[in-house]
């Protein structure tokens, strides 16, 4: 988008030349004595003088009332003038693209101002401001001189300063420029600045028509109607639930009512009063002649106070303004004017609410409705167990603990409460002793919000992993419930389970050179300290791979690996990749199993995942691209952000090689999208309490959370209930997009590993009678592994009958090629297959054999005089079948055993 497409200010700044008034819709006034289009003769220097005399009258007038002549001529030197942009709306609306350059939202500020042109505001509400305001609006020039007389008449007779004669330039002047406080100096300078104001604009405009035009404007959507509106067109959405351009006659007057005093005047809290003054508005509306005797009797008969509507168009419809990206997106932005451009959090938020900004996003608009779409559909969950789950967020502030200002928030502590109960009786009950607890004399409320949750939750973030970019994300289930609401994808910490055996053991040993996918890890009974960390059936199955390890979510394997990265690397390691919410406790081996101490955000989470799928190069999650101040000038830009390489290219493409099986033919092979390369991994915590899964395709990272906001089991669940959503997600995501494959680099070549010991095969490797023999595998060709040949494999002369060392008395010894390390065969199923014998080479067999003789008649051809068909090298019925015994889509319950 060009600079010149740009949006700009709904009215910019006048021009210093002598401009048309073009463009501008010329309204026609009734006023009787309106003298609007007589054309202006050029200014004699008598009238000029006349003018200037005409205004020391003035102040002299108020100087009689209040101080000497010399005071005022003291205000005046030290009254700056007015520039035109002076007396603008300092609080504008900003504008939220999408990543095709959409307008997909809008933010204001408390002041709540939706600027409109004077010609999409009706006539009536025009006069109506006019009429009640400044009746003589049209005529003065900018100071109205017999309301000046008459104010200070009352003045002089109440000896008081109640009556000011204010103009609609003075007030704008007042509200934009000015303060509210009643002393001469204010209105000294205020009076001053109005007749200045009023012949600048009418130069620069072309005539006084224009000048009225664009001041009464500026006012019209400036002025205070309560509630925090500022402008009619705010007013009027709140009001009436419509725009300016639709009010009645009736509704016009009836705003026009609030402004000489809004707490006095809202139609929603002082109908009454605002009845008395809409009356008095239309009485004089029809004296100047803006309406006819019918018109002013059909306003009076109007009853607009039954249509009020009095909120915000998105809390009338339930439906919340801002999605969870666009939340999640103005944290960050916040986040970041602090950081890069100093500002504090007061000024960030005030910044992005009031300053007009042009704020294009990462957000993609149909992945977004995608997610919105199946987070609002009941029949894509399970159902829940019927209670109610309660987070319960409170500020509270210290009085006894001074603030240097305002914006000082160093004496306030926010603290999170969640429980679960049955009923709406008990979230009330729960809010008020959580209340009893934190507050007191001197721990006051700053504020608070209670967020029930009557079901099962969930929440899932979509990232480009080739840069970074957010492109959508749902914090929860079911209609967003209001703004600032908690969002689970990005505030919600939780235990990520066997997703994070990825990140904190296999992809620290294998960047490191420790491990690769074909390395073998003893799946065995292990102890550290008090901990005994075990598998998800409770047995173990000996010598494993890598590969095999993370296809089935083995714990033991995990576990022996993060002690072999070690405690500092792993943590060093995940940090890098943007798990910021780790804590020095999480050095430790639970870690490997998704036991942490506080958890980790589905952000982060996904963050991480999308670092190995873009070959190793992290990108900070980020919500928008760029973003223009008011005037067009680039603010914060995130086009040309650089990712950081955390693990070489071969180690991501390793791990993404190996987590592709897990969608194959392991645990995640629910989320199998139908013609799409997908890898991920899968998590499951103790109990069923949390489901997570982070996928990813050469194209987008998507991850998932399903759980309770509290911490309790999910009783029927189905392990893979939240493998099913993100399926359905991005099989729509990538229903017309092309498969391909992940880029494989330079330096992945294949090695050969004997599967007992993990060395280089020898000859006797590939003869194991349990088939655990020699197997190949990717590696990275860097890999420096140990260059010694396999001694664990040897052969053994076994008894046929007994399956121990062959004794003396056995008849018919046979040779098998097995695997021993202290004294146990490795690879040896628990259950032996059928005709297999159960090998035991560390006792002789000792059994009588009885030998019944054979004749030559029973003698089969071909065979030995036992009439055996033994092979020495293999043994009987041998099967080289190079597959072994390992679990098969083992049920993911990475924190089992966690003490």
């Amino acid at each position: 988008m060009s600079d010149s497409q740009r949006r700009r200010r709904p009215h910019s700044r006048p021009e210093s030349d002598h401009g048309s008034s073009s463009g501008r819709r010329r309204s026609t006034r009734p006023h009787p004595n309106a003298r609007r289009g007589r054309k202006r003769k050029k200014r004699s220097t008598g009238k000029k003088i006349s003018k200037i005399l005409i205004v020391l009258v003035v102040l002299v007038g108020f100087a009689v009332a209040g101080a000497g002549l010399g005071t005022v001529f003291g205000i005046l030197q030290s009254t700056d003038m007015l520039n035109t942009s002076d007396v603008m709306p300092q609080s504008y609306t900003s504008i939220v693209y999408d990543d095709a350059g959409t307008e997909v939202n809008k933010l204001h500020g408390k002041e709540n101002r939706e600027y409109v042109n004077l010609d999409e505001i009706p006539l009536h509400m025009q006069h109506a401001v006019v009429a009640i305001e400044d009746e003589r609006f049209y005529e003065h020039g900018g100071i109205d001189m017999r309301g000046i007389f008459r104010a200070l008449v009352e003045n002089i007779k109440t000896m008081s300063f109640r009556h000011g004669a204010s103009t609609i330039t003075q007030q704008l002047i007042k509200n934009e420029v000015l303060t509210n406080e009643k002393s001469i100096v204010r209105k000294v300078k205020e009076q001053f600045l109005a007749l200045n104001l009023e012949d600048t604009l009418e130069k620069q405009l072309g005539s006084k028509e224009a000048a009225k035009d664009y001041i009464l404007e500026l006012y019209l959507n400036t002025i205070a109607l309560s509630h925090g509106l500022n402008g009619v067109e705010a007013a009027s959405q709140y009001y009436f639930g419509k725009h300016v351009s639709d009010l009645t006659l009736a509704e016009s007057a009836c705003i026009a009512s609030i402004t000489n005093n809004p707490s006095l005047y809202a139609p929603d809290s002082q109908p009454e009063n605002n009845k008395k003054r809409q009356t008095l508005v239309l009485d004089k509306m029809l004296e100047l002649g803006y309406i006819t005797q019918e018109e002013h009797d059909e306003a009076l008969a109007e009853d607009v106070y039954a249509n009020l509507v009095c909120t915000n168009q998105e809390e009338s419809t339930g439906v919340a303004n801002h999605n969870y990206f666009v939340e999640a997106m103005i944290d960050q932005l916040a986040e970041d004017l602090q950081e890069e451009l100093g500002y504090t959090s007061a000024q960030a938020y005030k910044m992005i609410y009031n300053n007009g900004l042009e704020i294009h996003t990462t957000m993609n608009t149909e992945m977004q409705a995608i997610l919105d779409e199946t987070f609002t559909d009941d029949s894509m969950f399970p159902p829940s167990d019927g209670t109610l789950d309660v987070t319960y967020l409170i500020s509270v502030a210290d009085t006894s603990k001074p603030v240097s200002g305002p914006d000082d928030t160093s004496n306030q502590s926010h603290y999170e409460r969640k429980t679960t109960v049955t009923s709406e009786d008990e979230v009330d009950a729960f809010v008020e002793s959580v209340k009893d607890e934190l507050l007191d004399d001197t721990h006051q409320l700053v504020l608070d919000k209670v967020t029930v949750s009557k079901s099962l939750q969930s929440a899932m973030v979509i990232m480009d992993q080739s840069n970074g970019q957010v492109k959508a994300l749902v914090g929860g289930r079911g209609q967003k419930p209001g703004d600032s609401v908690f969002n689970r994808a990005t505030q919600g910490l939780r235990q990520q389970g066997s997703a994070m055996k990825i990140l904190a053991s296999y992809a620290p040993a294998i960047d490191t050179g420790l491990l690769m996918p074909g390395s073998i890890i003893v799946d065995e009974p292990v102890t550290y300290g008090s901990w005994s960390p075990k598998n998800w059936q409770g047995r173990f199955f000996g010598p494993l791979t890598v590969r095999e390890g993370i296809r089935d979510s083995m714990n033991v394997l995990a576990v022996k690996t993060f002690m072999m990265v070690g405690a500092e690397t792993s943590f060093e390691y995940m940090k890098s990749m943007g798990l910021e919410h780790l804590v020095e406790e999480d050095k430790a081996a639970t870690t490997a199993l998704g036991g942490l101490t506080q958890g980790v955000s589905v952000m982060e989470m996904t963050g991480a995942y999308a670092c190995i799928a873009n070959g190793g190069t992290y990108y900070e999650p980020t919500y928008y691209t760029v973003v223009y101040d008011h005037d067009g000038n680039v603010l914060l830009d995130n086009r040309e952000k650089e990712g950081t390489r955390v693990l070489k290219e071969t180690t991501a493409y390793l791990l993404t090689d190996m987590m592709e099986d897990v969608i194959t033919s392991g645990t995640g092979t629910a989320a199998q999208i139908s013609g799409m390369t997908v890898a991920g991994k899968t998590g499951t915590t103790s109990d069923n309490v949390d489901l997570t899964f982070y996928g990813y395709t050469p194209y987008y990272t998507a991850g998932i959370w399903m759980g309770y906001d509290t911490s309790k089991e999910m009783t029927n669940v189905s392990g893979s209930a939240h493998l099913k959503i993100w399926k359905h997600v991005m099989s729509q995501i990538h229903a017309n997009l092309p498969n391909k494959e992940f880029t494989r680099p330079d330096g992945i070549v294949t090695l050969s590993v004997c599967a007992a010991s993990g060395a280089q095969p020898s000859s006797l490797c590939s003869q194991d009678y349990y088939g655990y023999s020699a197997r190949s595998d990717l590696a990275a060709a860097d890999f420096q592994r140990d260059d010694s040949v396999c001694t664990l494999h040897k052969s053994y002369t076994v008894c046929s009958e007994t399956g121990k060392l062959a004794g003396p008395n056995c008849p018919n010894p046979i040779s098998v090629v097995v695997a021993v390390k202290d004294g146990q065969i490795l690879g040896k199923p628990s259950e032996v297959p059928e005709g297999k014998l159960d090998i035991d080479v560390s006792q002789e067999c000792t059994s009588d054999h009885i030998v019944e003789p054979t004749t030559p008649e029973e003698t089969t051809p071909g065979t030995d005089n036992e009439g055996t068909t033994t092979d020495p090298s293999t043994g009987t019925g041998d099967n080289n079948s190079t597959e072994t015994t390992t679990p098969t889509n083992p049920v993911d319950d990475p924190n089992f055993g966690i003490q």
